[in-house]
């Protein structure tokens, strides 16, 4: 059997394992977050119903598709693991490939696919040279299978179309990053950046109030621009994010080697606590460290700064916190922050600037 015909038959097998009743929770879960106001394009929603499926970890660890796999040995077994680099992406159509597929350019990470479908010639027949598609793929051998639902859009749409690539490109940092070097330039800006930082602040962290992050944070590009040679007068202020800490009363802004630049309110507090531990008793300071230990998206190397100068009074901190009277930092602090953070620890971190 071709490969590319088996492969559709498991995509198709795994599509009906992921509608069984062990996964509804968790289904219903992804779409109240991913769709808070309600399904309004069937497109979208089963390109985020299939990223869900390849992709996201459940309790436990475990994807529906390593689930899924488990079923299997062999030959079989190993396509459905690779199916783990899922790429989703806006593919330009450059030229035929074979007589069931096409060559195409992926303007969000800039790499060549070779792209098939387990429908054959019918399954590629509207993306003809010039086409643009958006959607999903998977890799079978040395080709991509197209995933789930995909809109193919006539040249006459490519232009605007093509105009939300940078949106989605900085939402999703991680797909520019398959391109090995896109990651190296951003790796590259990322520490130069950091440079800047330090050059202007003295350290990779300063205290500030919330109401004087924004200026904080153009200082700090604008400072960069000049220290590597723009010209003062060529600088153009970013428009920033609204990151909701105006009302914070204090935080630390950290240019931190490996996550980037980040954002701790109540940092203060924090520091003061692994000072001297005993103000654990005292909510406000519980209720810091507590979020930066359980919060997902918070990095573990915040917490590593704040033990680092007194492990021993840090074994303190997270004995009061854990209600655990044996932990010990040094010991077991790696453990617990693998425990909280488990998607900070299954690859590298990835830069939090990309050269677009």
């Amino acid at each position: 059997m071709d490969l590319m015909q088996r492969a559709g038959e498991l995509k198709g097998e795994l599509s009906e394992y992921a509608r069984s009743p062990r996964f509804q929770r968790a289904t219903r879960n992804m779409i109240q977050r991913a769709f808070p106001d309600g399904v309004s394009d069937e497109m979208v929603f089963s390109t985020a119903l299939d990223a869900f499926v390849l992709t996201e970890r459940l309790e436990g660890g475990q994807t529906v598709l390593s689930s899924f796999a488990e079923r299997f040995t062999g030959a079989d077994r190993a396509l459905l693991l690779s199916w783990a680099d899922y790429v989703q992406g806006v593919f330009e159509i450059k030229e035929p490939y074979g007589d069931d597929g096409v060559i195409a350019v992926n303007h969000v990470d800039e790499l060549t696919y070779r792209i098939r479908s387990n429908m054959g010639a019918e399954g590629v027949e509207q993306l003809t040279p010039g086409v643009v598609m958006v959607g999903g793929l998977v890799p079978v051998g040395d080709d991509w299978m197209i995933s789930g639902a995909a809109t193919a859009y006539s040249a006459d749409d490519v232009a605007a179309v093509l105009a939300g690539v940078r949106t989605l490109q900085l939402q999703n940092p991680r797909m520019v990053f398959r391109n090995p070097d896109k990651l190296a330039q951003a790796r590259a800006l990322q520490a130069r950046q950091r440079a800047s930082f330090i050059d202007l602040y003295g350290s990779d962290l300063v205290i500030v109030a919330g109401d004087a992050v924004q200026e904080t944070i153009l200082a700090f590009y604008r400072h960069d621009h000049e220290r590597n040679g723009g010209e003062p007068g060529a600088w153009r202020e970013p428009e920033l994010p609204d990151l909701g800490l105006s009302g914070a009363p204090s935080l630390a802004v950290v240019f931190d080697k490996e996550e980037g630049l980040s954002f701790f309110p109540g940092f203060d507090l924090a520091q003061a606590a692994f000072a001297d531990p005993s103000l654990l008793v005292r909510r406000p300071y519980r209720d810091v460290i507590s979020g930066y230990l359980r919060g997902a998206d918070t990095g573990p190397g915040i917490l590593r700064r704040l033990a680092a100068p007194d492990p021993a009074k840090a074994d303190q901190v997270f004995r009061k916190l854990l209600n655990k009277p044996g932990f010990s930092w040094q010991r077991d602090g790696e453990a617990l922050l693998r425990k909280h953070k488990p998607t900070w620890f299954d690859a590298p971190i990835l830069p939090r600037v990309i050269p677009l």
